[in-house]
């Protein structure tokens, strides 16, 4: 109980301190950010020329986040100031995660045309099922998503190659080998495939996006400029809430 209780009060004087120091440094310092490849790659990598311009004193240094496991350890370590993952890899009721939301993120079907033939904008989830799949592995909230629609609408599906990076899902699917199953998040246009949206009873298939970071570590105040300014540049006003 002791060692419970001295844990505690060593992490509130670390958040004392850091506090000070947000209030002596407010435009200047180091921001810490994990984030999927592919959410590096769509948004982050434009985004922050407008976030340099805005604080051209903050050091943004990011880490690549493969699975919401390698981003969760990242927070609890304090390695991070602000994570990016699925909404639903956090609890709306977590007790030490703030979540943010930002844009929704899509499936999408991906395969060569000679393969997907007859395939418009949007293939319906049982359709999807006839073909060989390109998946990304269960460490992925949005693999074990679509693993749960496949169930409740009792589809059984056959997975033939699954990877931890969704561009390698993309050349197996380039070369003919099945239909990749990615994130709309990734850059599916370089590829020679054809591309369309994953539905299910004629509703996409999407889940929303959300910047998380520690209720018990002050954020500096670039980095609350940081959520703010990408939550305007993907939701509009709606994302300054």
């Amino acid at each position: 109980e002791l060692l419970g209780d001295c844990r505690a009060l060593l992490s509130q004087a670390t958040a004392i301190g850091e506090r000070a120091q947000l209030l002596l440094h407010g435009d200047t310092g180091v921001l810490k950010i994990a984030a999927s490849p592919q959410f590096i790659e769509s948004v982050i990598a434009d985004f922050l020329h407008s976030y340099t311009q805005r604080f051209p004193n903050v050091q943004v240094r990011i880490r690549e986040a493969i699975s919401w496991s390698d981003t969760a350890k990242m927070l609890e370590r304090r390695e991070i100031h602000i994570g990016q993952n699925l909404l639903n890899a956090v609890r709306s009721d977590d007790p030490q995660l703030v979540r943010r939301p930002l844009e929704a993120m899509e499936l999408m079907a991906a395969g060569h045309p000679s393969l997907m033939h007859g395939v418009a904008e949007s293939i319906d989830l049982a359709r999807l099922a006839s073909y060989p799949l390109l998946l990304l592995d269960a460490g992925f909230v949005s693999r074990r998503t679509f693993d749960a629609t496949c169930r409740t609408a009792g589809i059984e599906i056959r997975s033939v190659f699954e990877s931890r990076t969704p561009h390698t899902l993309l050349a197996m699917a380039e070369a003919g080998h099945g239909v990749a199953v990615v994130p709309s998040a990734v850059r599916i246009d370089r590829y020679r495939l054809r591309i369309a949206r994953l539905s299910h009873k004629g509703k996409p298939l999407r889940e929303p996006l959300a910047l998380f970071w520690d209720k018990q570590r002050p954020l500096p105040r670039y980095a609350e400029a940081f959520c703010a300014m990408l939550g305007a540049e993907l939701f509009g006003d709606e994302g300054l809430d």
